[in-house]
């Protein structure tokens, strides 16, 4: 028996320890090098850092290990991930969609703002964009999608009057400077005229601080979790969609194991994603109290006013969904964008993008 050690050069060490001959049939002895997500998500905190560190040693008999560590413990941006993960730095990274719109545009039709519809439609659309992901990261990151994982409905929170809180419409937000991460959210802010500006999450509470942001749109557990009602003051229930986050292996680290290894790791992670999709179900009204007046369960309420669209609002926002964010996102793409969306997602959002 033989060991093979791949050196990784960068911010970490990867040791992937293989067999060969008449063993290789076995389950590989691998240690895993992975960035995961906000180390302050309560998905991250209860399911997929356990995942790591617990289930995959406890499920192998201890021959597949990970480091986990979190990208906000790195100092790291999201916008990192996948080219370090390219680069071989690690085995695993977690991503958001909508980060990788300047290098694989494509990847963002999964993480387009404006696609509601519940969980039920969104788990549906994941499955439907698999394939198309996973292409997107094996063409320009040398990766593979392994698993999805979740959050609740993303939201703007922002400082509001009192006036603004009473009288509150879809105008309310005219003019109001928001924080997105993409380009696709750029456009979404766009339709409702508001001044979107692209930061880090990270710099997302000095700045609403100082003023330099009125709003800022994220998930409900991030929010949370960087306790976001000590700089604003009213959660903005415009439904952004339902954003995924994904997990990605390094191809080199993925071809690098035997089969019997991939499989098993194919079942776990496919495992993960489901205990993931049940746990945000329930995350989401979980957060929303905890934003309110609670009772919290992961901790203290920030007691932050919400309000709501008018249907009329609603159905306007739709609207502009199709006409702006669809329409920009596919001519961004480029050919065959649009009618692979359609192809995917059209029917289950009941929307689609002109191809003429």
């Amino acid at each position: 028996m033989s060991n093979t050690t791949i050196g990784r050069a960068a911010l970490v060490v990867v040791a992937l320890a293989a067999t060969c001959g008449a063993a290789s049939a076995e389950l590989e002895t691998v240690h895993l090098e992975m960035i995961n997500g906000n180390h302050g998500d309560p998905t991250t905190i209860n399911i997929l850092q356990p995942f790591f560190d617990k289930t995959l040693p406890e499920a192998s008999g201890g021959k597949i290990t990970a480091r986990s560590v979190a990208y906000t413990e790195l100092g790291m941006s999201g916008f990192e991930m996948m080219d370090l993960l390219k680069l071989g730095t690690n085995d695993i990274s977690w991503g958001v969609p909508g980060y990788l719109s300047g290098e694989a545009p494509i990847a963002e039709g999964i993480d387009l703002p404006g696609l509601v519809g519940g969980f039920d439609k969104t788990f549906a659309a994941q499955d439907a964009y698999r394939e198309i992901l996973d292409r997107a990261l094996r063409e320009n990151f040398n990766a593979k999608l392994i698993f999805y994982s979740q959050q609740p409905a993303l939201q703007a929170y922002c400082n509001l009057t009192p006036a603004e809180i009473e009288n509150f419409s879809l105008d309310t937000m005219r003019g109001k400077k928001a924080r997105i991460h993409s380009t696709a959210f750029a456009d979404f802010v766009e339709t409702f005229g508001g001044v979107p500006i692209t930061m880090p999450f990270a710099d997302v509470i000095p700045a609403l601080e100082r003023g330099v942001l009125d709003c800022a749109l994220t998930g409900p557990t991030a929010a949370y979790a960087v306790k976001i009602g000590q700089v604003a003051n009213t959660v903005v229930e415009i439904r952004s969609g339902y954003t995924p986050h994904f997990f990605a292996m390094n191809l080199d680290s993925w071809n690098g194991l035997n089969a019997e290894t991939q499989e098993f790791l194919t079942q776990k992670f496919a495992a993960v994603e489901v205990k993931s999709r049940e746990y945000v179900k329930h995350l989401q009204d979980i957060a929303a109290n905890c934003l309110a007046d609670g009772p919290c369960e992961l901790g203290e309420p920030l007691g932050m006013k919400y309000v709501k669209l008018t249907s009329g609002d609603e159905a306007r926002l739709r609207q502009g969904v199709e006409d702006t964010v669809l329409t920009r996102w596919a001519s961004r793409c480029g050919p065959g964008c649009a009618e692979e969306w359609n192809n995917a997602l059209g029917s289950i959002f009941g929307m689609s993008i002109k191809t003429h």
